[in-house]
């Protein structure tokens, strides 16, 4: 399984892109500023879009792409969210006021196909597995499991502190853990208000991960990226910790 990252920050600046996997160049996991990166023709080949939440800094990018390819594209993009995501999308965005409705464009063959999901759904998608995954966040949120015939990864999508999700991470034993860590340890309220992690945080909730797995870090607030990093490998230096980057591809494979 190959994993682009598009964007994988907490914010906007020269070099910095927001959330935007893409994997196996045809399912995209959350819309950020990412998506910006690609080309026509890399667009064109997504096929299904999962979204872990409506804040705008992960799907911003859709409204974008689906102008940019409206006139070539041959058949509709699926795109699973939660209801609430789902309501937001057409209440917010594709309401002719900020957006055109391509919930209904073209006319009677409209660009997208909006499905509800929930926590514990199983999704079967371009020969994957996707399991949704349980998240803690001030607006309804969920993270993905994601596997295949040779390997899985999960993302927690932003998620501050989940003791739901690590009972599921030790049954499914995934490759990879992609896990928000937004703030440092000095910003710890703002981090618990705002539904992200803290390196503190983090050696807490891989307290309960019973299985080893490379362990990527991703949403860091840009100017602090540094600081997290160091903070997290002083808190976990028997753990696979890593910092996820903007345009590194990941090869998944099991061991």
């Amino acid at each position: 399984m190959k994993i682009d990252v598009l964007g994988c920050s907490g914010g906007i600046g020269q070099g910095l892109k927001t959330t935007t996997f893409l994997v196996d160049d045809s399912l995209l996991l959350d819309a950020g500023t990412g998506l910006e990166l690609l080309t026509m023709e890399r667009m064109l080949k997504i096929r299904d879009v999962i979204i872990t939440h409506a804040h705008i800094d992960h799907i911003i990018g859709l409204p974008l792409m689906l102008a940019t390819i409206f006139d070539q594209h041959k058949e509709p993009l699926n795109i699973y969210a939660r209801p609430e995501v789902i309501d937001a999308l057409k209440q917010h965005i594709f309401n002719w006021t900020i957006w055109p409705d391509y919930t209904c464009l073209p006319e009677g063959s409209p660009i997208i196909r909006l499905h509800k999901i929930k926590k514990g759904d199983k999704l079967s998608l371009q020969d994957k597995n996707i399991e949704v995954l349980p998240a803690q966040h001030p607006t309804p949120t969920v993270g993905y499991l994601i596997s295949d015939s040779n390997a899985s990864f999960a993302f927690t999508g932003d998620s501050g502190i989940n003791d739901e999700l690590w009972p599921i991470l030790n049954d499914r034993k995934p490759d990879l853990l992609i896990i928000d860590v937004s703030f440092t340890d000095e910003i710890d309220e703002l981090a618990r208000l705002s539904g992200h992690l803290t390196p503190s945080h983090l050696r807490e909730q891989l307290a309960q991960l019973n299985h080893d797995c490379k362990i990527m870090i991703t949403h860091l607030k840009p100017g602090f990226e540094d600081t997290i990093m160091q903070q997290c490998h002083q808190l976990l230096p028997d753990k696979q910790i890593y910092r996820l980057h903007h345009n590194q591809i990941i090869n998944l494979s099991s061991p």
